[in-house]
């Protein structure tokens, strides 16, 4: 999210407004300890993936390591199962793959853990880097436990959206003060607690080398439209994602790869050059060892549903190989009064998304508005959740914030709307799955009795939502992913028994 989400408003301008001095707190050297990752992502290995032509459905692979494995093969499993064996390792059982033309994501985000937003925690922020560190550039502590997993779960969520930098992916080159704390092992830490509930990840590259929107929650500055060694550079790291996931042992959680989050470009030109890294990824993508849908962002341009048309229509393939993406934080930007009024915009937004031969995910919404009413916070959020799953389901944004009055990007404002775990903490009204009578939504069946549970207020969900290209059952196949699958059955993925129940990401000595 770019400090509070997709659309301009005042909270942006006091990061626009100053300088971004080069802040390097010393406490951030203790992180290191050790923990960066020669090449970021895959250690020693070297990326070698084809540069085939940009079809929907390629199966051309390039030819790399799928994962620890050995000759014993293991079934899909839909609930995350996994055997132990005599000397420590786990045996993973891989969960079905994620079908966009037919699952509902009932979706969390976790901002603010892997790249930080200042607006997100500004005391924190403050305290820790000094009043003049405005993003994770000026500084680079957060906790996510297994019990945080868990309690998404009981709340219905069965997908997680984690953002990452590319520090985390790819070096960083001179003048980029950013460290890698390793990110990576977090996030597998994060898959594993998924694969246990059968929960799935959306791994979101939220900021690219030089900034593709200029926002702290990309890292800083805007030079990555107009600059080739940047876009460059984004390219490998789309490269070293796809080698991480097929590399992962809990590689089927991943259900998709968002290749950039909320870019501004601002020209014709820049509209283009956006065009065409969505093009090169997507290469990338097909090619690669485990290919997962690829999550595209509109980037503000005008009438973006009919702007992307012919990129997407180019690429539909059954299951969907590509999916888009949009943040419309209804009754936000500036926060809005009329309860009834934002309730109507969600009808809108929805309604305009139906008949998109792809299936269009909501990878940020909240409830922020200016309505406090723990009533209407209730039904604003099931009303967006329910709503939002006619299409291809939705994150929330964002698990955990904590609100800061005193500092200048939350300028008094009260943003604890935005943070899942004070709503569900402070209004025990909030649905869960014990309220719809299930045990989770982990299962196509289990989210839709959920999704059925909630009140909404658009009227009944359409009966062309899905599948969403309306010949769905003669396009293409999409033959990159059947045939990883069918690969991968015949190997064992294994990982180690040793994890701990915390994940801890601390830049304290």
């Amino acid at each position: 999210m770019a400090n509070g989400g997709g659309q301009s408003s005042a909270r942006r301008s006091p990061w626009l407004k100053f300088g971004v001095p080069v802040v390097l707190v010393a406490v951030i050297l203790a992180a290191v300890l050790g923990g960066v990752l020669g090449s970021r992502a895959s250690n020693n290995k070297q990326s070698d993936s084809a540069s085939g032509g940009d079809t929907a459905g390629s199966s051309t692979k390039s030819t790399k390591s799928s994962g620890s494995k050995t000759s014993s093969g293991v079934g899909a499993s839909a609930t995350g199962t996994s055997a132990t064996n005599n000397n420590g390792n786990i045996t993973i059982v891989p969960l079905k793959a994620w079908n966009w033309g037919t699952d509902k994501a009932v979706g969390m985000c976790l901002g603010n853990w892997l790249t930080l937003e200042r607006w997100m925690d500004e005391k924190w922020f403050i305290d820790t880097a000094g009043a003049d560190a405005w993003d994770e550039w000026d500084f680079t502590q957060m906790l996510v436990t297994e019990a945080d997993i868990e309690t998404m779960y009981q709340h219905g969520i069965n997908q997680l959206r984690i953002p990452t930098g590319f520090w985390s992916w790819i070096p960083i080159v001179t003048g980029e003060p950013y460290v890698n704390a390793n990110e990576l092992k977090y996030l597998e830490q994060a898959m594993a607690w998924c694969h246990a509930r059968g929960m799935y990840v959306l791994i979101d590259l939220h900021g690219l080398p030089g900034s593709q929107n200029g926002e702290e929650s990309s890292g800083h500055n805007v030079t990555w439209f107009g600059n080739t060694v940047n876009q460059n550079r984004s390219d490998a790291m789309v490269v070293t994602v796809m080698e991480w996931i097929a590399n992962s042992p809990y590689r089927s959680t991943v259900a998709g790869l968002e290749v950039i989050n909320e870019p501004r470009p601002y020209t014709t030109g820049q509209d283009q050059e956006l065009a065409d890294y969505y093009a090169r990824s997507y290469t990338t993508i097909q090619n690669s060892a485990w290919p997962v849908a690829m999550f595209i962002h509109g980037g503000f341009v005008a009438n973006e549903l009919v702007y992307w048309l012919p990129f997407v229509t180019a690429r539909v393939t059954n299951p969907p190989s590509v999916v888009f993406e949009d943040h419309p934080y209804p009754g936000n930007f500036p926060p809005q009064n009329n309860s009834a009024n934002i309730l109507a915009q969600v009808c809108t937004a929805a309604n305009k998304y139906l008949g998109f031969p792809v299936p269009v995910v909501i990878t940020e919404w909240s409830i922020y508005t200016g309505v406090k009413d723990p009533v209407f916070e209730v039904s604003f959020y099931e009303s967006q959740m329910k709503t939002w799953a006619w299409s291809g389901g939705s994150h929330y944004w964002t698990f955990k914030l904590i609100p800061f009055f005193g500092g200048p990007l939350n300028n008094g404002l009260d943003y604890s709307q935005y943070s899942a775990i004070t709503l569900w903490t402070n209004t025990t009204t909030f649905p869960t799955v014990a309220t719809a009578g299930v045990t989770n939504t982990t299962t196509p069946a289990n989210a839709a009795t959920f999704l059925d549970s909630l009140t909404g207020n658009c009227g009944t969900e359409p009966a062309n939502n899905a599948p969403y290209a309306s010949n769905i059952a003669t396009v293409t196949a999409w033959a990159a992913e059947a045939s990883a699958i069918s690969s991968g059955a015949s190997v064992t993925l294994r990982a180690t028994g040793t994890q701990g129940s915390r994940l801890r990401r601390s830049f304290q000595a």
